[in-house]
């Protein structure tokens, strides 16, 4: 007769114990390839959302903030222009304001994909916690999904200053001498100005430095407004001239109170 072949109660019995320590090592362990994988992929989307807030100067884009010029209310408002509690700002015109730069609500600011809540939530479905623990930071609870503990993710680490500061050095083209003369004084000149453009909760504002009444010739500052694109236009008339010069440009300030530079050619 012929032998039949198997396992035996106990090799079955050792082999099943083998596999349940097996993976009851590998669970853990596959559960903490996840979380990592969660943690990175949410520490990516929440600096998505920071640059979408405050544009990208690598580009430069100028984001919510450059278009409406302040900080939105909350992360809805990345893709719905109503949302409470401050006031609407308008839809933006194609074709932007001044010199093309972008004034007024341009989004959604969002890609969605087939989520269109996906963005307000971290990797592990909890929703982020816009301004916590400062102005213009994200939050995401972590693992645990409960916020205030420790593995819980910031981004950026600091809170956020969203205005930054712009010096304008002025060179005037000077019909005799032939050549650009740098910052004129006061004294060179019969008139001369430089206007400032900025976004106020989407609208298109302007500040003006001008000689006179300004005694303090250039370079001029402008502190304290919103970081993002600026349309910046000059005048200026040189002594003796039968006309006044003029020039246009546009200039990207970065936030968190840094400083950009201008040199406006006026012609």
């Amino acid at each position: 007769m012929r032998r039949r072949e198997g396992f035996t109660l106990i090799e079955v019995i050792i082999a099943i114990a083998i596999i349940s320590i097996l993976a009851s090592m590998a669970v853990p362990y596959a559960a903490k390839l996840i979380d990592m994988s969660r943690t990175e992929n949410t520490r990516k989307e929440m600096e998505e959302l920071y640059n979408t807030i405050m544009g990208d100067p690598k580009i430069p884009t100028g984001g919510f903030v450059g278009d409406v010029g302040r900080l939105p209310a909350n992360i809805t408002q990345l893709n719905t222009r109503t949302a409470p509690p401050l006031p609407a700002p308008p839809q933006g015109l194609p074709g932007g304001g001044l010199l093309g730069v972008k004034v007024g609500w341009y989004g959604p600011y969002i890609n969605t994909g087939f989520d269109a809540q996906g963005y307000l939530n971290d990797a592990w479905g909890t929703a982020y916690a816009y301004g916590n623990p400062g102005a213009g930071q994200i939050r995401s609870a972590g693992a645990d999904r409960v916020m205030g503990t420790a593995d819980d993710l910031i981004y950026p680490p600091n809170a956020v200053t969203f205005t930054g500061n712009l010096v304008v050095n002025l060179y005037v083209w000077d019909n005799t001498a032939g050549q650009y003369r740098l910052n004129p004084t006061p004294a060179q000149v019969t008139g001369m100005g430089v206007t400032y453009y900025y976004s106020n909760n989407g609208n298109q504002t302007s500040v003006s430095i001008t000689v006179p009444p300004t005694v303090v010739g250039p370079p001029y500052s402008f502190n304290g407004y919103h970081a993002g694109l600026h349309a910046v236009t000059g005048t200026c008339q040189l002594v003796g001239s039968p006309a006044a010069a003029t020039g246009q440009a546009v200039v990207y300030v970065p936030g968190n109170n840094q400083q950009a530079q201008l040199s406006l050619y006026l012609r």
